[in-house]
């Protein structure tokens, strides 16, 4: 999971609804704000009215048997 902060006086903040309990080892780093936020990119949300993408697990383990099941027949 991802959580979103910022640098104040030296010391990340992280944003309100974050849970993290103190003493929790994280890894930091900067987010290049020149590069376009993902949810403006025309690809975004592409698949969400495909009925058969609702479960993304179940839509990944479908794709992964169909990949496998081809390379077999080979």
């Amino acid at each position: 999971m991802t959580y979103r902060g910022v640098v104040k006086k030296g010391v990340v903040v992280l944003e309100p609804d974050s849970a993290l309990p103190d003493g929790t080892v994280v890894d930091v780093a900067p987010i290049d704000s020149t590069q376009e936020p993902l949810h403006d990119h025309p690809a975004f949300g592409i698949w969400r009215n495909r009925e058969d993408m609702s479960d993304p697990v179940e839509a990944s383990r479908r794709l992964r048997e169909t990949i496998e099941h081809e390379g077999r027949d080979e």
